[in-house]
């Protein structure tokens, strides 16, 4: 029994070589684990490993989120293969192989703290805990399917190894996730309430949560063909029960302040505390680091930013004058050093400015007279199409993206107290949230021809978000039919952005490739608000089909005795 989850996790995950330190944190001693994790010490320690795995998923750079969407596109270090769609992204992929792994890695554990919740010693947290392992499980679930449509759906802790997995029907995987987080919403769950989720069970799996991704699952199905009739309206119902009348209220700013990472609005987070890291530069996470562009050396004294995925100007354009979100998520003036912004905002000179593309020059001037000690000197970059870059020269917005200091950084994920490192921030990730299940019921009522409802939803989440003096209220021809979900989509980016949730919003609503891709697509000329480029013919594949769905890694196929067959385009 020593090694059954070691077994079962590198069976799934592909390498055997990949995961052994992963598990020897669970037991470290020569205690064989089924004494071990009998044990009230064992059984957290079990169910720890299975929250840290969330870190594999979120902790990196966030190619299956992020890449290859209408917001974000290559910057300085170009895109992985996964961002483009050609003939480089295919079954091989690094990144979708690394993602489809570490899914199944938390899985398995998932699935032992359930099996070891049957024999454990018992105390007043081992059903909370086995609930709190069967809500994680459902999560990579739903990522699962999002991703990949069916796949192998293994609810078992493995013994030994079995290399037969065939692929379940994206239809019963959806239902699985749907059964799952309805329970465990339900009032015969131990989940926590998220009232008791505070202090030290802050980031714990708990009610609200689960009505927020039930409601998500129940939106997400509600497009497929197997839907069932009744998925929107169930969507907006539990929707309706997460939000459970509350308003956002919190600043937007403030709602990802590092130093307010416990508020009332954050339902569900990935932890993260440097006293629990024992690396600080290479043990935390990238989310800081990856949107926007190079930002100089240590000797910069900024925040070392990869130049990875660079915000599109699409992105830019979709906030209008008065929206505070937009401030609140871009670094807009960048001052001598870039925590300055933070730490010394009165007393630090301007280096940079990116003025939002409604400035005109008149309004820069003014802006510069506001304050001429700090702001007089400050080289202006305007966030459109074409503008002057750094240099004085008349350049294209995605040409500015290669260039250091180009184009303005997403801040909304900042950490002050980070090393100057790409994986040294200790900012918790935010999965689930208040403002986002605004958004899920609005969708959801939208979808219902129900735009007197989703208007409401959405008036009351601009609230909070509009500047003294302006009016962004939404009316119902807005949030009516097919425009309806563009103009969701477009306030989900302006909400979001950032959040992990691009790709999947675009796959779920069916735009992908009419909002990324530079061409016609089923009979319509695409947006092409992807400034890599990318071409309708890339999302083809060799059979002909587009690529929609992730590839199922090759790997994995391999190493299956079961027939698995590939997604459509690869």
């Amino acid at each position: 029994m020593k090694k059954a989850i070691y077994i079962a996790t590198c069976l799934l995950g592909l390498s055997i070589s990949s995961c052994s330190d992963f598990l020897e944190q669970d037991n470290r001693s020569d205690v064989p684990s089924n004494e071990f994790y009998n044990t009230k010490t064992g059984f957290n320690s079990l169910l720890n490993s299975t929250y840290s795995s969330l870190r594999s998923i979120y902790g990196g750079a966030p190619w299956v989120f992020s890449a290859g969407t209408d917001l974000f596109a290559g910057g300085k270090q170009g895109v992985d293969a996964i961002g483009l769609y050609g003939s480089s992204y295919n079954s091989a992929d690094k990144d979708v192989q690394e993602f489809y792994t570490e899914c199944y890695k938390g899985i398995q554990l998932a699935n032992s703290v359930i099996y070891y919740g049957e024999s454990t010693e018992d105390s007043s947290v081992r059903l909370q805990y086995v609930d709190e392992a069967r809500f994680l499980r459902a999560y990579y679930y739903y990522l699962l399917v999002q991703h990949f449509g069916g796949v192998a759906l293994n609810t078992t802790m493995f013994e030994s190894a079995v290399m037969n997995h065939a692929r379940e029907s994206a239809e019963n995987v959806y239902q699985f996730v749907i059964d799952e987080f309805a329970y465990l919403s339900s009032d015969d769950s131990q989940l926590l309430e998220r009232s008791e989720a505070t202090g030290d069970n802050f980031g714990r799996a708990n009610k609200r949560a689960a009505m927020h991704f039930l409601a998500k699952t129940y939106l997400a199905r509600g497009y497929e063909t197997f839907a069932d009739s009744n998925d929107f309206t169930n969507a907006a119902q539990y929707a309706e029960k997460a939000i459970n009348g509350e308003k956002p209220t919190i600043a937007f700013s403030d709602v990802f302040s590092i130093n307010n990472e416990e508020n009332d609005e954050i339902f569900w987070s990935v932890q993260y505390s440097s006293a629990t890291l024992e690396d600080l530069s290479k043990d935390g996470n990238m989310q800081q680091s990856v949107f926007g562009v190079y930002l100089g050396g240590a000797e910069e004294k900024n925040k070392y930013n990869a130049g990875y995925l660079a915000p599109t100007v699409h992105l830019h354009n979709l906030f209008t004058k008065g929206d505070k979100r937009y401030e609140g998520t871009f670094m807009l003036e960048l001052h001598k050093f870039y925590y300055d912004y933070y730490t010394a905002p009165t007393t630090s000179p301007i280096k940079y400015f990116y003025a939002p593309g409604w400035m005109s020059d008149a309004d820069i001037t003014a802006w510069k007279n506001e304050d001429p000690t700090l702001r007089q000197n400050a080289t202006v970059i305007k966030m459109s199409e074409m503008s002057e870059d750094r240099k004085g020269n008349m350049t294209a917005y995605a040409d500015k993206c290669t260039d250091d200091y180009g184009v303005a950084c997403i801040r909304k994920f900042d950490d002050p107290t980070s090393a100057f490192s790409m994986t040294g921030s200790t900012h918790d990730i935010i999965l689930a949230r208040l403002g986002e299940t605004y958004l899920v019921a609005a969708e959801a009522y939208v979808k219902l021809n129900q735009p007197d409802k989703a208007k409401v939803k959405i008036n009351e989440l601009r609230e909070r978000a509009t500047e003294a003096g302006y009016d962004l209220s939404v009316q119902e021809s807005d949030v009516t039919g097919e425009q309806g979900i563009d103009f969701i989509l477009d306030e989900r980016a302006r909400e979001l952005a950032g959040e992990y949730h691009r790709w999947m919003d675009l796959k779920r609503t069916g735009r992908l490739i009419q909002y990324v891709a530079n061409g016609t697509y089923d009979g319509q000329a695409c947006f092409a608000y992807n400034h890599d480029n990318i071409k309708v013919s890339d999302f083809v594949g060799n059979d002909g089909n587009y690529k929609i769905l992730r590839p199922i890694p090759l790997d994995a196929i391999n190493r299956n005795k079961e027939t698995v067959k590939q997604n459509p385009g690869f």
